[in-house]
């Protein structure tokens, strides 16, 4: 019994007494393994152990939405969804930025069509009636299918509290989505920016040789830190990202906590960016001093795309947001005949499916599968 980890997250493990008398085990997820959670987890331990030395412990009250939460409160009919979801949000160990985006989903669409209701009138076809009239006013597939997700998973929870009797989701397939509109950089205007930022401005120059031969999620470019930087061995460790608040987490699945060996120019820009912010920060990549501390500090999103958007204008070449390095990273690399397994391993993605499926176009043939004919062809472009 205790605070006990399995995989990525913390889990209390204790044992309790139900209304019935009957002595249970449980198991309940308190979110990511890092060092602020790991505390705060201990202290809720210390505190469930007191309170069931001493006979007073009250499951609600430690866990409201935990997965015998039904054992201990009577459904309620009258309990509406804006009710219930007010009480899920609060029980939630997600990130800052995952519980604004849940409840902005809400705010904007879903509380002013369910939120009256009472949640055990949530059925299947409800759900499916609310879908068809976003998809009439043109909502696309792709955001249609994050409010289900949001959606489900409240009405999920409130199923396993015994608030709705059969899980509503259960039987919903998600909406075919539209390919996301990839927009990369040619080996020409690569090849043209880079030597323009050579000239101009050797730093960014550095930035975008890093980002566009390594194909970094933009989270996990911004979260890189020196101490993921393995200098000996020419090697990055992704274990964080970044979302747009400005929160670093670990990453989200498995494959994309990963290694990315550095082929002799990127290990030589990355040689260079350690001269300019080794000694600064923790952060690899920091924006300029800001103008009223005179100090640097780690780019946040919105700083990042206006600079660099700002730099291709200055190159003369058309206007993208920096995530396009990441699909440049692979359609070239794809393009000049590396192996799709690197290529898709090299990124992140779980499946070689995933990466076939959204550049599939940009395959001639499979050749190599260690970023040498990449930068074969970058030279011969």
């Amino acid at each position: 019994m205790g605070v006990r980890k399995r995989g990525k997250n913390l889990f209390i493990d204790f044992r309790c007494y139900l209304p019935d008398g009957a002595r249970v085990r449980c198991r309940e997820s308190e979110g990511p393994d890092n060092e602020k959670n790991r505390k705060r987890v201990q202290k809720k331990w210390k505190a469930i152990q007191y309170h069931t030395d001493h006979g007073t412990f009250d499951y609600l009250k430690f866990f409201p939405h935990g997965a015998k939460a039904g054992h201990f409160a009577k459904p309620t009919e009258d309990m509406t969804f804006s009710e219930f979801w007010e009480k899920w949000m609060s029980g939630r160990a997600v990130r800052k930025g995952t519980e604004y985006n849940a409840n902005r989903l809400y705010k904007n669409h879903l509380r002013d069509y369910f939120g009256a209701w009472s949640i055990s009138r949530i059925t299947e076809q409800e759900v499916l009636i609310w879908r068809k009239i976003m998809l009439d006013k043109g909502m696309k597939e792709s955001t249609i299918n994050t409010y289900i997700r949001i959606l489900c998973s409240c009405l999920k929870s409130a199923t396993k509290q015994g608030l709705i009797k059969e899980f509503p989701c259960e039987d919903i397939q998600k909406l075919k989505e539209q390919q996301p509109d990839i927009e990369p950089f040619t080996f020409e205007e690569l090849n043209h920016l880079l030597d323009h930022l050579e000239k101009k401005d050797p730093e960014w120059h550095d930035i975008v040789l890093f980002w566009s031969r390594t194909g970094l999620r933009p989270g996990e470019f911004y979260a890189l830190r020196w101490d993921r930087v393995d200098m000996f061995n020419k090697q990055i460790l992704v274990k964080e990202s970044r979302d747009m608040y400005g929160e670093s987490g670990p990453v989200k699945t498995e494959s994309s906590d990963r290694a990315i060996n550095l082929r002799p120019a990127v290990y030589a820009a990355i040689k260079r960016q350690q001269a300019r912010t080794a000694l600064m920060d923790k952060w690899v990549f920091m924006a300029p001093p800001n103008r009223e501390t005179k100090k640097s500090h780690q780019w946040t999103p919105g700083e990042f795309r206006a600079a660099f958007k700002h730099r291709l204008r200055l190159a003369g070449i058309k206007v993208r947001p920096p995530k396009q390095l990441r699909h440049t990273f692979a359609t070239l690399h794809i393009g000049a005949g590396e192996s799709i397994p690197w290529v898709s391993k090299t990124m992140g993605h779980s499946e070689i499916e995933t990466t076939l499926k959204r550049y599939t176009r940009f395959i001639p043939n499979l050749t190599s599968d260690d970023g040498s004919a990449f930068e074969k062809a970058l030279k011969n472009g």
